[in-house]
This record gives C-alpha cells, structure tokens and sequence, in this order.
C-alpha cells in the first residue's frame, strides 16, 4: 500500500518541484508582481530556510483520488511526519522518517514496520521537496508570469485550520520530459552490436509543457500553494508555524518525535524492494517464512552481467538471497552473463524467458531445489549452465531445467548442462 503511493506522489515531485531553487537564501523577502522570476525566488529561498515547515496534498486523476497526504518537516533535527490516506479504505496510516539515520517508520495493527528511505525520498518533501535525483531551479527555458490576485484557503496541516490568504499568482509554463524508472545509465559503453541497434538519426524526445500555478502571500511574501490544473490535479497547501512562540515550537518538535516503540520494535517491511540504481543492478524483495526475513530477486536492469548476491545487508542486518522470482530477468535484451551465489533454493517461472543475449549462467549454490516453468527459455542461440556440486546433485538440477523448459524453447537453443 505505502510502496504504491510512493510511485504514484513521484508524479507530484517531477511536475511540482521542478521549479523550485535548490540553493539556500537569506534576507528579504518581496513580492512583486511585475517580477515573477525575482519574486519566486525569494519564496522558495524563504521556504528552504524554515526549520518547522506543514505541507497538506492530494492528487486528483480522472476524478478520483489517488494521493492524499499531510507532511510535517522538523529540518533541524532531520525529522519527517507523514499522514497517509488510503483512498480505497480512507485509513490514514502515520509514518515517521529520520532524515538522518535514513530509516522510516510505520505502524500497522499492533505491530511496528521500518524500511530504509533512500535519497529520493529523503528529498522529497525534505529539504527543497524535490525527488528522483532531479536538480531543482528556476528551470532554464520555462516562463514564469504574474497572472493576477486571488484569495484562497489554506488548511494547515497540524491543526487542520483553514485561512484565507490574500495572494499574488503566478503562472509556469515548464517543459517537462519524463523518463522511464528502467533508464538507467549503465556506465559503460554498448558492444558494436548493441550500438547497431541504436538510430542515430532518433530526435530527441519533446518535452511536455505543464502549466503550474504559484501563489505568494500578500502581506509575508511566503509561499502558501501550489497547483495544476490540467490531467494530474495536484493541490499543494503550505504553511509555517509561529516560530516566535516557543512553546509552541516545542509541542510541534514533541509531536512529530519518532516513538522509542517504533525504533525499539519495528521489523522490516515485508514487500520491501530495494532500489535498482547506478550502483545496484538487482532488486531484491523482502519476504517472510514465519518470523525470519529473507530476500527473493524480482528484476534485474538492462547490464551485461549482473551478479545475484550471497546475502544483502539492510538496515545494518544481512538477509540471505533464497529466490529469483517469477520473470525477474524476462525479456532483458543485454544481459549476457548471470552469476548466482550460494543460497540459492528456486528460480521461479519464466525467470530467464526471452533474454536473446544471455549464455552464460552460473549458479554456485547447491541448495537448488525447485525449478519453476519456463525459467530457462531464453530464445538465445546457445545457453551454458554452470553448476556446482556433487554429480548426484548436478543431475538432479539437469532434470529439472529439462523438464522446466517448452519444446519451442528446446529446440531453438542449444542448452549445455555442466
């Protein structure tokens, strides 16, 4: 549930936080509404400096909800509070992240739940609400315009309070181009054949136009919401606490403190996946058998060799690498080496289906015990499966690739057992 709103809020960073200012700012903040860009800037810069900050979002597709949630940061001491709606159930679930040890916390039932929070989303809605790596300005070839004075309520997200604000709005009109989460940058160069597959003549992909609207405060020059209004509804609601009232900075900081509960008895997230990146080429979930945790691969990245790892380590504990699931390298056109280490006990159905590059696999576990349907139908040429063990056990392996794969597939690749 929480993974799948996190996909879905991606859409909410990319679109939102490509015009915010990364850099911090200081001194005076203007509105004025004859200078859009200038008086942008100073907002956000005012929005980056504050310690306490309230964020309230839904986002709206085809008319229904898919995102709702209330954001309280605590930047000083690295802290995040989430108030996330289902909007099948309407269940809100609160989650609690610390910035600085990278770990969030949730509660479900009477249990306690901790995934580890990567850079995206320790971005998002962190310090510049930005997400996905991406580099947030004042967006070179964008056009920001005052468009006018509205009045608008705005909810504060801790209390639930609606103001009304007398604002200045300005319009964006940003190019936008959004990329596939499968594109990665794969640090090396493509092999001749690889490149042949590629047309050089291939323009560049057009950007989107997307039109957001700002809204600066009048009297403070703050900036209070954000919104679009075309496809995605998104409606953003932005508010500060009286940082010159002590007592209630205090109670604010108390309140968004991660429970020693939470800390003292959370247990990895089953379902959990961990990222595919630059730097990991392999995602591996988080699945139980009974209490004890272990990790099943579920996709592999477009590299010429990925090697599945003995045991991962999360959150400073290693889990071992007991599967490969259903289909986690189907139809990767590149990979042409596959090692697997020890610990290994199934590879799942069509976990090899349609590779066309793939000859090599070697699997150096001798734990291996199921083999799941198509596994190694790969419709490559020729396919060599390194196995290690005693002879009984090799055979037994054998038997099972044999009978795991589909006559079609038999005959148009050339299988070597060994």
């Amino acid at each position: 549930m929480i993974k799948s709103k996190k996909h879905i809020a991606r859409f909410f960073v990319i679109i939102i936080s490509l015009a915010m200012i990364l850099s911090f700012g200081g001194g005076k903040v203007y509105a004025e509404p004859t200078d859009a860009n200038t008086t942008l800037k100073a907002a956000f810069d005012a929005f980056n400096a504050c310690g306490l900050v309230f964020l309230e979002y839904s986002i709206t597709g085809e008319g229904e909800l898919l995102v709702a949630e209330k954001v309280k940061l605590d930047r000083e001491n690295n802290l995040k509070n989430v108030l996330s709606q289902d909007p099948d159930t309407n269940e809100w679930t609160t989650m609690y992240t610390d910035m600085k040890e990278k770990i969030t916390y949730y509660k479900d039932g009477d249990k306690w739940y901790k995934y580890p929070t990567d850079e995206e989303e320790l971005q998002g809605l962190g310090k510049t609400l930005s997400e996905n790596g991406v580099e947030t300005d004042l967006v070179q070839g964008a056009t920001y315009a005052y468009d006018g004075e509205e009045t608008i309520a705005v909810t504060n997200a801790h209390t639930d309070e609606i103001t009304e604000v007398d604002c200045y709005r300005y319009l964006a009109t940003i190019p936008v181009i959004i990329k596939d989460d499968n594109d990665y940058d794969e640090g090396e160069e493509d092999d001749e054949e690889d490149a042949d597959e590629e047309d050089p003549d291939e323009e560049p992909a057009e950007p989107d136009l997307v039109n957001i609207y700002y809204f600066i405060a009048k009297d403070s020059g703050k900036w209070v919401h954000a919104e679009t209004r075309d496809g995605l509804i998104i409606d953003v609601d932005i508010t500060y606490p009286d940082a010159s009232n002590p007592a209630v900075v205090e109670e604010i900081k108390a309140a968004l403190q991660i429970p020693k509960e939470a800390v003292k008895n959370a247990v990895l997230e089953e379902g959990f996946v961990t990222p595919v990146s630059n730097n990991e080429v392999v995602g591996y979930k988080v699945v139980y058998k009974g209490k004890k945790a272990y990790l099943v691969v579920t996709k592999a990245k477009s590299a010429k060799k990925v090697v599945i790892k003995k045991s991962v380590k999360i959150l400073g504990t290693n889990y071992p690498v007991l599967e490969i699931g259903a289909s986690a390298f189907a139809n990767n056109k590149k990979v042409q080496t596959v090692v697997i280490n020890a610990n290994l006990t199934k590879i799942d159905k069509k976990a090899f289906y349609n590779t066309p590059k793939l000859k090599s696999i070697t699997i150096k576990s001798k734990k291996l015990k199921t083999i799941g349907k198509n596994a190694f139908d790969t419709n490559s040429k020729k396919l060599t499966v390194k196995l290690s063990g005693n002879k009984k056990y090799k055979a037994k392996i054998k038997k099972l690739i044999t009978k795991s794969r589909a006559k079609k597939a038999a005959k148009k690749t050339k299988l070597t057992v060994k």
